[in-house]
């Protein structure tokens, strides 16, 4: 009869209740969520936490451990879905944000916080240039002028930079704004700021928030004469400037993404295609000494061509398994430069294709 009571429900539950203790006094300190969800299924426990009952109230959802929705980091389109990238390391900055070592080239042991709204500040090491920084955040020159007051090219050791997440200007909200302001100010476009900040048009800004401007640029800028000429962005001429550089669908489109911003179109081609200049100009940069094998290398544009146009425009093209052009040569548009490839961030062959204004900020592409 003895046997019978061992069965009885409550007195289960209590052998259970301290098998458990037992378990937990000896497991290591990353226990596993789903266990101690276990147990609160085993002991019947019904409660809701208060954020659980928002939770509940505003999406129907009870979130626990097995539901909860993860946090996706803000990364370049290129690097969605990507898999099996050999000898990755990550850095963890402040507790609360995860950076692959190899996503900013040589840049990371440099970074020395990320803000919530993903500003990076970087403490400038020996080597580096502010072209270089730019570069391997991805973000224009400007970009880090504007944000720290640096009219020139020079910077010091030991400086601490502050790194915008995207090309553009940061802007702390007023007495008075509202988007179109905004916008207008800084020659941006709200549809980018909206969706890039996460925002409504019937939302109201309060004074003090930090909006990151996507594109925006600071009109009264510095920047070092090289031409008298001055160049006009029109929408007519940028529409019948350019030339499909290659052949395929386009996969991923130009603008901004919530905390992201994609400069330029991903247009889909076996490895191998040719590419060629969008319009005539002169070659000013060309990085041809990266191998296919795997999906991080190269930094993030890999093998890539730069050419220079009359109207001022730089157009960038990325991912190539070939460069078939050099610095300093003329190209007609049309003319054969490269072929596509994988190297750099990607997850496929194809071509990440850019057009970049004088000031650094960056032109949706428009082909003829």
């Amino acid at each position: 009869m003895k046997i019978s009571l061992f069965y009885k429900p409550s007195l289960n539950k209590a052998y259970i209740f301290v098998f458990a203790i037992i378990l937990i006094t000896s497991m290591p300190n990353k226990a596993h969520a789903s266990f101690f969800s276990m147990l609160s299924g085993i002991f019947g426990s019904t409660k809701v936490q208060a954020s659980e009952k928002i939770n509940l109230k505003t999406t129907g959802i009870i979130h626990n451990s097995q539901n909860l929705p993860l946090l996706e980091a803000s990364i370049d389109p290129d690097m969605k879905n990507i898999k099996n990238i050999p000898n990755t390391d990550v850095t963890i900055i402040e507790n609360q944000a995860l950076l692959p070592n190899n996503s900013f080239s040589n840049a990371t042991s440099g970074i020395e916080n990320i803000s919530p709204e993903g500003i990076i500040t970087y403490k400038v090491k020996k080597g580096d240039t502010l072209s270089q920084i730019a570069e391997d955040f991805y973000v224009s020159v400007n970009t880090i002028r504007w944000e720290n007051n640096i009219s020139g090219q020079k910077i010091r050791i030991g400086q601490k930079l502050s790194i915008l997440p995207v090309t553009g200007v940061k802007h702390i909200v007023k007495k008075g704004d509202n988007l179109a302001k905004i916008a207008s100010k800084y020659d941006a476009v709200t549809k980018d700021i909206l969706v890039y900040n996460g925002i409504h048009k019937e939302d109201i800004l309060h004074q003090g928030d930090i909006l990151i401007i996507p594109n925006g640029v600071i009109k009264t800028v510095y920047t070092k004469r090289t031409s008298s000429h001055s160049y006009s962005y029109s929408t007519s001429l940028i529409a019948g400037y350019y030339l499909r550089p290659t052949s395929g669908r386009v996969t991923s489109t130009y603008g901004p993404r919530r905390g992201g911003f994609h400069y330029g179109v991903d247009i889909g081609a076996k490895r191998g295609t040719p590419v060629v200049a969008a319009a005539s100009g002169v070659v000013i940069k060309t990085v041809n000494y990266y191998k296919e094998g795997h999906a991080s290398c190269g930094g993030r544009y890999g093998n890539n061509v730069r050419i220079k146009h009359p109207n001022g425009t730089t157009t960038i093209y990325a991912h190539l398994s070939k460069v078939l052009v050099h610095v300093g040569q003329k190209v007609n548009q049309g003319n054969l430069i490269a072929k596509t490839g994988n190297t750099g961030h990607t997850t496929g062959p194809h071509l990440h294709f850019q057009i970049n204004k004088a000031n650094g900020s960056t032109i949706k592409p428009v082909f003829k």
